[in-house]
């Protein structure tokens, strides 16, 4: 048994070690590699909230009382500026008592809380939408995300350019060393990056100024980027 298995040892070595010196001797092609970006700038064309409602009031029942009755307004509002109903979602209802600081505690009021995330795509609705939605209902704006609803259409623009500025910069690159580029030998790309025109609005005095002002939404653009990685073979 033991003549046996050194047998097939051999045998496996002798199979083995040809394919290992082959791979050792593989000749590496020329290559000239690359990084290829581009960006997009598309104008966004909904936008995502994300909307806190915070009740307080010594009795609980009061205060879940109360919130409620915003909740419904803060529903109505949104719905009548065109949210769909499939695009509101809300959190978690949250009740619990505050207390004060010091050595003993005291018990100050219960608070009950909630937030509300919404998409809103016809944006010459927002601003009147936040303004109302600010003086009447909500307590919270955690945060506005101007973006772009078909985000696939544009990185796969972004990368179709990504892919064209690699080879014309191998290309560039090739022929100031007197070569041409032939074949793609190997291509990467990395994750793509979505940047979106964020305005957070979560103070009472930034909360007053969406009230009072006459234009504050500056939507800006949003950036869509594409990075690939391309090795060329030199001709």
């Amino acid at each position: 048994m033991k003549l046996t298995l050194v047998a097939a040892s051999i045998a496996l070595t002798l199979v083995f070690a040809p394919l290992a010196f082959a791979q050792d001797c593989v000749v590496r092609p020329r290559l000239v590699s690359v990084t290829g970006t581009a960006e997009v700038n598309v104008a966004p064309d909904e936008v995502a909230l994300s909307l806190g409602i915070d009740s307080q009031d010594k009795d609980l029942s009061a205060a879940k009382a109360q919130h409620d009755r915003r909740m419904k307004e803060l529903l109505a509002d949104a719905q009548a500026a065109g949210v769909d109903q499939k695009d509101i979602q809300t959190s978690t209802l949250e009740m619990r008592p505050q207390y004060s600081g010091g050595k003993v505690p005291k018990f100050l009021y219960y608070e009950v809380s909630q937030t509300i995330q919404l998409t809103l795509k016809d944006l010459s609705k927002y601003e009147a939408l936040v303004t109302k939605l600010v003086v009447a209902d909500v307590t919270r704006i955690n945060s506005v995300d101007f973006r772009v609803a078909e985000t696939r259409k544009f990185r796969d623009e972004a990368r179709q350019k990504a892919v064209q500025a690699a080879k014309e910069k191998a290309t560039a690159m090739a022929a100031e060393l007197g070569q041409t580029i032939g074949k793609p030998w190997e291509i990467a790309e990395d994750i793509p990056d979505v940047f979106s025109t964020q305005y957070m609005a979560n103070s009472v005095s930034n909360r007053q100024r969406l009230a009072q002002e006459e234009s504050t939404v500056a939507p800006g653009q949003v950036t869509i980027s594409a990075t690939v990685h391309v090795s060329f073979q030199l001709d």
